[in-house]
C-alpha cells in the first residue's frame, strides 16, 4: 500500500491504532509532519466545528419566525403555534392558535383573543377582543396564572350595575348594558349610588370612555420569564461561543508547541548529521 493510500485510509476509516503504528514506524519526517496535521484536525478542528454548527442550528431554529396567514404577526420564541410542526422552542402559556388565517391566544378565564401584533423588543403583545367589548375582557380576564400582565399602568375601578341610568359625568358602558340595567366603570374611591350595586373592583388600564375606541386601543399585554429565559438563551449562546474560542485557542497553542518541537528536533538532527559529515571528511 502506498503512503498516499495509507493516509487516505486513515482519514476515511476508524483504524486509528493502525494509523498510529504506521506513524511511529515511519522514518519520513515529512510523513510525520502530515500525520501531526491530520491528528490536529481530527482531535480539535472537526469537533469544534461540529459543536459550533449545532449551537448555531439551535439558535437559528429557536428564533426562526413563522406566520398564521400572510397578514399575521411573526411568531417565534417564546411563542409557538399549537399543532404546527416547528423546530422551535416555546414556553408554557405562550402557545398561539391559528384558524382561518387568524392568530389567537386562549385565556381560560375569558376565551380567545385575536393577536394583532407582537413586539419582541419591548415584550408587547397587542390583542383585540372579537366581541369588541374590551371592558368585558377587563372584567373577566385573570392573568394571575399566566406569564402576562397589562402593559399600561393600572388603577382600581369598580364596575357598577345600576337599575336606572345615572346622570353625567357617569358614562355607561354600552356593550355591557341592556334595557333593564346599566353598567358603569367608576373610581373605586367613589361611593356607590343607591340604585347601583358594585359588581367587581379590578385593576385595569382605563375606565370606559366613548372617545377610546376598543378596536384601536384594544389590549396590550407584556410578559415575564423566570430568571428571564431571554437571558438564559443569550448567555447560553455567549457561553457556547466562549467555549468554542477557548477550545480553538488551546488547540492552536498545542499545535504551535508541536510544530516548535518538530522544528527543533529537525534542527538538532540536521546539526548532528552535518557534524557527522564533517568528522567523516576530517578522517578521510
Amino acid at each position: 500500500m502506498t503512503t498516499a493510500l495509507k493516509i487516505d485510509s486513515c482519514l476515511l476509516k476508524p483504524a486509528r491504532n493502525q494509523c498510529l503504528l504506521f506513524f511511529l514506524q515511519s522514518s519520513s519526517r515529512r510523513l510525520r509532519f502530515l500525520y501531526c496535521i491530520y491528528l490536529f484536525i481530527l482531535v480539535f478542528i472537526l469537533p469544534t466545528n461540529s459543536f459550533q454548527s449545532s449551537v448555531l442550528k439551535v439558535t437559528h431554529a429557536r428564533f426562526q419566525a413563522t406566520k398564521c396567514g400572510d397578514a399575521g404577526p411573526d411568531i417565534h420564541y417564546p411563542y409557538k403555534i399549537k399543532g404546527q410542526h416547528q423546530h422551535t422552542d416555546s414556553l408554557p402559556g405562550f402557545e398561539l392558535l391559528c384558524k382561518d388565517n387568524l392568530t389567537t391566544i386562549h385565556f381560560p378565564s375569558y376565551g380567545d383573543l385575536e393577536v394583532k401584533s407582537i413586539s419582541y423588543d419591548t415584550k408587547n403583545i397587542h390583542l383585540l377582543d372579537p366581541k369588541k367589548c374590551v371592558h368585558h375582557v377587563f372584567l373577566n380576564l385573570n392573568l394571575s396564572l399566566t406569564p402576562f400582565h397589562y402593559f399600561y399602568v393600572l388603577k382600581n375601578y369598580t364596575y357598577l350595575n345600576c337599575s336606572t341610568a345615572l346622570p353625567p359625568p357617569f358614562v355607561e358602558v354600552p356593550c355591557l348594558s341592556a334595557a333593564s340595567y346599566h353598567v358603569y366603570t367608576v373610581d373605586s374611591a367613589l361611593p356607590v349610588p343607591g340604585s347601583c350595586e358594585g359588581v367587581k373592583t379590578v385593576a385595569i388600564p382605563f375606565a370606559y370612555s366613548p372617545y377610546l375606541s376598543d378596536s384601536i386601543l384594544g389590549l396590550r399585554l407584556t410578559w415575564d420569564m423566570s430568571e428571564t429565559e431571554d437571558s438564559k438563551t443569550i448567555n447560553h449562546t455567549r457561553g457556547s461561543h466562549t467555549s468554542r474560542n477557548l477550545v480553538i485557542g488551546s488547540s492552536m497553542c498545542v499545535f504551535v508547541m508541536v510544530m516548535l518541537l518538530l522544528i527543533s528536533t529537525k534542527i538538532r538532527v540536521a546539526a548532528r548529521n552535518n557534524h557527522q559529515k564533517e568528522e567523516q571528511l576530517l578522517h578521510s
